[in-house]
């Protein structure tokens, strides 16, 4: 079987200089295969070879486990305050149901907010889009 890779961009919009291996990589699928709730992305995304490369891209650990704080250290201050809000509301739903719900609650905005990092950041670095949808072009929206 022929192992497949993550291709890069040969004429990338943004200085690679200013970013690690894994953002140019990130950018360089995005530039290449459209957002995440594009056809063209998720035959691509079927193609990459191995687990751990497609949560490179599709999934932002630090994101997930700091969401607002995350955001705000990547300048998406827009993104960090629509998240606050929808965090706050979370929470005040979460005091009315049992624990083990409200983890649960608690889990899926830590994947919502990991999984709209990657895509979000793109966005405002390559497009120049810094605005409060930071869920623009995924795969739910």
């Amino acid at each position: 079987m022929e192992e497949k890779t993550i291709e890069a961009v040969t004429n990338p919009t943004w200085n690679t200089a200013n970013y690690d291996e894994v953002w140019n990589e990130r950018f360089s699928f995005f530039q290449k295969h459209g957002a995440p709730g594009s056809p063209e992305y998720k035959e691509a995304y079927k193609n990459i070879n191995g687990f751990v490369n497609k949560l490179r891209i599709n999934m932002n650990f630090y994101a997930f486990f700091f969401g607002v704080i995350y955001f705000l250290i990547k300048g998406m201050w827009k993104g960090a305050l629509l998240l606050l809000g929808l965090n706050i509301c979370i929470f005040i739903i979460t005091l009315f149901l049992p624990n083990g719900v409200a983890g649960g609650v608690g889990a899926a905005y830590g994947i919502l907010c990991g999984m709209a990092a990657n895509y979000a950041y793109y966005r405002k670095e390559v497009l120049g889009e810094d605005d409060f949808n930071i869920f623009k072009g995924m795969r739910w929206i």
